[in-house]
C-alpha cells in the first residue's frame, strides 16, 4: 500500500519511527526527506504523492494543526482527492491537541489515540485497513474496534 505520511517538522522523531514501522511492514511510505528529490520541485512533488496514496496518515499535533503549517496544505490536497476522509484518511492523534483546534475534515473519522506504541498502532490500523476492499473501508469502525480492545 502505498501511505503518505504528513506530519509536523516538530514530530519527526516519531514520525520517522512511524515511517520506519510501515516501510518494514511491506508498506511503500512517503516521508518527505527520503522521498523528495535534491533540487525539485518541492510543492509539485507533495501534490502528486499524495495524489499517488492509497491512504493519508495525518500525525496531529498542535504543531500540525496550526495556522500556516505545511501538514495543513497536504491535508489540502488529500481533501481534495478524496472529499471525506472514511477509509482513506487516518487520523492519528500523536501529542495531545484542543480537539476544537483540529480540522473538521480530520474529526470527520475517528481519530487513532494511540495507547501504547504510536508506530506499533498505526502498523496494526493500517494492517487492517489494507486488508479491505478500497470500497468498503471504513476508519471510524476500526478505531472503535480498537478503543473497545483497549478498554476489555
Amino acid at each position: 500500500m502505498k501511505i503518505f505520511l504528513s506530519y509536523a517538522s516538530e514530530d519527526r522523531p516519531q514520525a520517522e519511527e512511524i515511517q520506519l514501522a510501515l516501510a518494514g511492514a511491506g508498506h511503500e511510505v512517503f516521508f518527505d526527506r527520503e522521498s523528495l528529490p535534491a533540487g525539485g520541485d518541492y510543492h509539485t512533488h507533495i501534490k502528486a504523492s499524495v495524489d499517488a496514496a492509497d491512504l493519508f496518515v495525518f500525525l496531529i499535533s498542535p504543531d500540525s494543526v496550526a495556522s500556516g503549517g505545511y501538514a495543513l496544505t497536504e491535508m489540502g490536497y488529500a481533501r481534495s482527492r478524496w472529499p471525506h476522509p472514511k477509509g482513506h484518511v487516518l487520523p492519528v492523534l500523536l501529542r495531545p491537541t484542543p480537539f476544537p483546534a483540529i480540522p473538521a475534515y480530520l474529526k470527520s473519522v475517528t481519530v487513532l489515540e494511540p495507547s501504547g506504541n504510536a508506530a506499533a498502532e498505526v502498523v496494526s490500523a493500517v494492517t487492517r485497513l489494507a486488508s479491505m476492499p478500497a470500497d468498503t473501508r471504513n476508519v471510524r469502525k476500526y478505531a472503535l474496534l480498537g478503543a473497545a480492545g483497549v478498554v476489555v
